[in-house]
């Protein structure tokens, strides 16, 4: 007999999370309009955001940062594959797609040069937290058993929608479909991360490095 597949988070609780992952937009606008700098503004939202779902969310970080430490082999084994998959992703994105992925102004940051550590975390490890953990509430309630192809695949094409809609400026066609492409392959990723090691700590590394070498060579290059 077939045992129904039980979730570990509460509907209340997924909800609540999204709610904050949507409210980035939102929050970097107000906070525009008082600071006037894209960059400070998305650094303040980020790191805001990322507070939040991780003090609500703190119990999930746990089980996932206790299972990475559990299986340390397996954990860095797919921290090294990952790295390495989201690096050829990154490239050919930057090389042919173009699409759209959130990085700091390197004019700002090379005029305040005493908050780069900041802006550069913020757009890299605490971004890595708050799309692993947004994905992660989004396919909570997914059976993944026996299915395993079937929601890397859905869990890319659900929450890449909900990720290019939250970042990517509207009013470029083209640009939506680039950035949603490269997001549906960069979610897929790293459900396929979280599917291996059962742990979302090698896709939240992974994206973390991948993103602060982006962004040196972004801005510092």
């Amino acid at each position: 007999m077939r045992v129904k597949y039980q979730s570990s988070l509460s509907m209340k609780r997924i909800v609540i999370s999204l709610l904050v992952f949507c409210m980035i937009p939102v929050v970097f606008r107000l906070v525009l309009m008082i600071v006037g700098n894209e960059t400070a503004a998305m650094t303040f939202t980020l790191n805001l955001t990322g507070l939040i779902l991780i003090i609500y969310d703190w119990n999930l970080f746990g089980i996932h940062y206790n299972r990475a430490k559990a299986n340390p082999k397996d954990a860095l084994i797919y921290t090294v594959v990952g790295t390495i998959m989201i690096a050829v992703l990154t490239w050919v994105n930057q090389t042919f797609l173009k699409g759209y992925i959130p990085l700091p102004d390197a004019a700002t940051v090379n005029n305040y040069l005493f908050s780069a550590p900041a802006v550069m975390l913020a757009y890299s490890v605490v971004l890595g937290f708050i799309v692993n953990i947004s994905f992660k509430c989004l396919t909570d309630h997914l059976d993944i058993r026996d299915r395993e192809a079937l929601i890397i695949l859905a869990s890319g094409f659900l929450f890449g929608i909900l990720y290019t809609v939250v970042f990517v400026p509207f009013g470029d066609l083209g640009l939506l479909v680039r950035t949603y492409l490269y997001n549906v392959l960069l979610i897929c990723t790293m459900s396929y991360l979280y599917n291996q090691s059962h742990s979302f700590i090698p896709g939240i590394i992974s994206f973390t490095i991948i993103m602060l070498v982006l962004q040196y060579v972004t801005i510092f290059a």
